[in-house]
This record gives C-alpha cells, sequence and structure tokens, in this order.
C-alpha cells in the first residue's frame, strides 16, 4: 500500500513536470512571431580583396533582431540562387538558401558568406554581385553583396586630390568618387573607366580627359559580363542607367574633355534624402565665367550613347561642345535648362531612342529653355544663351527641337545651317539663318534595337552634304580627323 501510494506520488509529479514542460512550451512558442523588424549589422557585405591575387574569401555580417519577441526568419538567402558564386552558412548550416531560423527577442545571429572567384578570370564582371535576402513574413529584408573580380584600381566613396589615372589598369568607381575642390584629375588616353550602380564621379575641382582618336577614354558600368545579369538581353549594347554619370558640381571650373566615349550611364544616384538627375554628364551653374569665353566644360570628339535619362543635362552651366554625338537617351539628348550659356558646333544629336513617355512629359532630340519647375508654379529663371551652328538635330519624334523661355530672365538661341526634324515651328524669338527642316540625313544606320552597329555617318546624297558654314574658331577636321570641306557637312562626320 505504502509503495502503491509512493508510485501514485511518482506518477503525479512527472505528470505536473510534463504539465509545466508543455505550458513553458506553448508560451514560448506563442511568444514567436513572423511579424517583426530586422537590421543588418553593415550597409553592405564586401569583398575588398582583389580575387586574381586570392579567389577564395569569407565575411560575416549579423542579423539582428529588433523586436522584443522572439522571431521566425522563413528564408534567408541569396537572391541570384543557384547561379550565384557566393554560399552562406547559418548555424552550421550553408547553402544558398537557409529556411526557418529563430532568433530571439533582441539577439543577433552571424551569416558567414563565401565565394570563390576563378584567378585571372578575365570573363567575371569588375562587380561580382548579389542580394542577400532575410525574410520574416511577407517583409524582405535585404543587404547588397559586392565582391571585386579583377585586377583593377578600385575608388571606393573616395575624395581625391590631384593625380593622374593612366591606362595601365582598368579603374572601377564603387559609391562615388569626388574630385576635391581646387584638385585635377587628368585622364590618358586609353584609360577605361567602369562605375558601379549609380555610383557617379562627382567633379568639385576640376577634370582633364585626353583621349585620342585611336585611344579614346571609356567610362560605362562595371558589369562587362551581361549575361550573367540580363539573360536573353543585348550584352553588347548594354543598358541604360548601368551607371550614374559625371557631374560637373558649381564650384568645378577648367573642364576637359577629349575624344571620351561615355556609355550606358543616366541613373539616379541617392545622397541621403537627395536625388542626383539621370543624367550621363551634368554641369551645373557657372558664376564667374558666363558670357566671358571660358566655359566651366569645353568637350570635344566624344560621344555620349544610350543614357538611361538625360544625355547631356546644362543645369544653369556652361558648355561649348563640338564634333559631339549624342544619342539612344531615353530623355533628352540634351536639356539645357535654368539658363546657361552653350556652343554646340557640329555635333550630331541623335534621338533613336525608346525614350520615356508620360502623360504630362515629352522628350526632345534638343530642349533649351530659361527656367526649371520647382514645383507648385513656382520657377528658377536665369538668362540663357545658346548657340547651335552645323548641327543635326534628328530622330525617330516628330519634334526633336525645343525652345522657350519665361520673361523673368533674358533668352537668346541662334540655329545657323542646321539639319532639324520639327512638325512644330520654332518659336519666334529664335534667331535662324539657312537651316534644314525635316529632310531625312540619311544616317547610314539608325537601328533603336541595335545600337551597336548604328552608323551616323551621312550617305553622300544626304542634304547634311555641304550645307554648314565655316566660321572663326572652328575646327578644321571632324571627330575623325578628317579635314572639314569649304562647305562643311553638317553633323559631326565631315
Amino acid at each position: 500500500m505504502h509503495k502503491a501510494k509512493q508510485f501514485g506520488a511518482y506518477i503525479a509529479l512527472a505528470a505536473l513536470i510534463a504539465f509545466i514542460i508543455a505550458t513553458a512550451s506553448c508560451r514560448k512558442l506563442s511568444n514567436t512571431s513572423d511579424n517583426g523588424n530586422l537590421a543588418f549589422s553593415a550597409d553592405t557585405l564586401l569583398f575588398d580583396t582583389v580575387f586574381t591575387a586570392r579567389g577564395t574569401s569569407t565575411r560575416s555580417v549579423k542579423i539582428i533582431n529588433k523586436e522584443k519577441s522572439r522571431l521566425n526568419i522563413s528564408s534567408i538567402r541569396l537572391q541570384r540562387g543557384a547561379s550565384s558564386p557566393y554560399f552562406i552558412n547559418v548555424n552550421g548550416e550553408s547553402g544558398k538558401s537557409i529556411s526557418n531560423i529563430p532568433i530571439e527577442a533582441n539577439d543577433s545571429l552571424y551569416v558567414f558568406a563565401s565565394v570563390n572567384i576563378e584567378p585571372g578570370n578575365v570573363n567575371d564582371p569588375f562587380i561580382v554581385e548579389d542580394r542577400l535576402i532575410a525574410t520574416v513574413g511577407d517583409r524582405e529584408f535585404v543587404l547588397p553583396v559586392l565582391g571585386y573580380g579583377q585586377d583593377a584600381i578600385y575608388i571606393t566613396d573616395s575624395l581625391l586630390q590631384s593625380q593622374t589615372w593612366t591606362r595601365d589598369k582598368p579603374y572601377v568607381i564603387v559609391k562615388n568618387a569626388y574630385v576635391a575642390e581646387g584638385q585635377t584629375l587628368n585622364i590618358e588616353a586609353g584609360t577605361r573607366v567602369y562605375v558601379h550602380a549609380d555610383s557617379r564621379l562627382f567633379v568639385l575641382g576640376s577634370l582633364n580627359i585626353d583621349g585620342t582618336r585611336a585611344d579614346s577614354v571609356v567610362f560605362q558600368g562595371d558589369r562587362i559580363d551581361r549575361r550573367i545579369y540580363f539573360d536573353d538581353e543585348d550584352f553588347v549594347n548594354g543598358v541604360g542607367g548601368e551607371w550614374g554619370g559625371i557631374y560637373i558640381a558649381q564650384t568645378s571650373y577648367n573642364n576637359h574633355i577629349n575624344y571620351a566615349l561615355l556609355k550606358n550611364g543616366g541613373a539616379t544616384t541617392n545622397l541621403g534624402e537627395s536625388a542626383i538627375i539621370d543624367a550621363t554628364l551634368q554641369v551645373d551653374p557657372d558664376t564667374l565665367n558666363l558670357g566671358n569665353g571660358n566655359f566651366k566644360l569645353d568637350i570635344r570628339n566624344s560621344i555620349i550613347r544610350n543614357s538611361g535619362g538625360y544625355g547631356i543635362f546644362g543645369y544653369g552651366g556652361s558648355i561649348r561642345a563640338e564634333n559631339c554625338l549624342v544619342f539612344a537617351s531615353a530623355k533628352e539628348n540634351v536639356a539645357l535648362v535654368r539658363g546657361g550659356w552653350y556652343q554646340f558646333y557640329g555635333c550630331t544629336i541623335a534621338g533613336y531612342a525608346s525614350r520615356i513617355s508620360t502623360a504630362t512629359e515629352k522628350y526632345y532630340g534638343v530642349a533649351a529653355v530659361n527656367f526649371f519647375d520647382i514645383g507648385n508654379n513656382q520657377y528658377d529663371v536665369a538668362p540663357l544663351v545658346a548657340d547651335f551652328k552645323n548641327c543635326i538635330i534628328y530622330g525617330n519624334a516628330a519634334d526633336e527641337f525645343f525652345a522657350n523661355k519665361l520673361d523673368a530672365a533674358s533668352a537668346a538661341i541662334t540655329l545657323a545651317h542646321c539639319l532639324i526634324k520639327g512638325t512644330e515651328p520654332v518659336a519666334a524669338w529664335v534667331q535662324q539663318s539657312n537651316n534644314i527642316f525635316n529632310e531625312n540625313p540619311l544616317f547610314l544606320e539608325t537601328n533603336p534595337n541595335d545600337l551597336h552597329f548604328n552608323d551616323y555617318h551621312v550617305e553622300d546624297a544626304s542634304p547634311a552634304k555641304g550645307s554648314g558654314v565655316m566660321f572663326t574658331g572652328m575646327s578644321a577636321v571632324d571627330m575623325e580627323g578628317t579635314a572639314r570641306s569649304n562647305p562643311p557637312t553638317i553633323g559631326c562626320y565631315q
């Protein structure tokens, strides 16, 4: 009987313990949430080893639970999945995706990532990119993963003093580069500059690009093997907006660009809460030299192609452009706003592209206005002087040239010996002489779906042949070094 009572007590104790465990377990489960906020301990998981020297590297980052309850992370994965060169390890489990990871309240867990890139593989892009995605409920928390894939000189969020870039190795700009005020960046012929994502070269001082006809300086995005990113899209042409652009700030003067190719730029760059306009080349207000012959930017014999936004965006700046080709921009190839002082001589501005169109916006080959809309029927207005000689302004829009002004500031535009496409009359205040309207320039090739083979030389029967004008100060040769005839052919090619 005593033993029976003792056994009964054991049973009761065991039941009590089981009840306590079950209750605790239920309570613990009830405190686990599928909704909440996570944070990463870094803004980028960065592999800064040059992998031509070392093929494998490992980095770590912490995922932080910012809630007061336990969270269930349904997955931690690499966005590129099986095609990613990266691997992750969480709590001892490795792969491209890890599922159902608990993380305690106000706690963190480590994610270890590794990458193995074949040293010396010149077909890899300069930046090997992926994203680490942690999912809680219906929310995704994303961390960029970047690895440098080739032997190059990397400029990462750098303030540059006076220096010279050479053709010895390519340069890769990550998270922007800034030429300091009062300093000069010289770039020699044959130099290749690759710019990551929406990064830009900001020029607060001076920029001197000194390419040659045989060896241009090239700026482009860093995705040199586009098959990885764009599958069946045209990886030869690239995609507009692969990188930000070159931004010439208000403090910048004495900028010279000769024989440069700027392709596939025009992404919007975010700086804190501000966004830089989507232009491959932007020139900000000229506060010193307006009207005296010294331009903030002198650009010659250069090509700006396939911009994701504007090709050239002058914001009250001053630009002299000669023998330049600007084509296939999603917005205006050349937009001159809020006044400024501009000379475009012997340029071909060709609007053959799939342009962005909205119900309220229409884009042209060239737009020149003395104001900038700052919203709520408010405008920033400044004097405008723009002179176009021997230019082709033509494309697949009905109207490729637009000029407008507000009376709060002066505006003077001259069009002389230009070939222009337009159905609407040019504003009466624009001075004109010997222009050709709505005659096909007979470019050799204008396929908007295959920019790689576009050819903006004109046929012998082109109305642009011999229709230009000689004037003091013009270049004696075209972009290719061919002597200009008298009278010259309109456009950048003789």
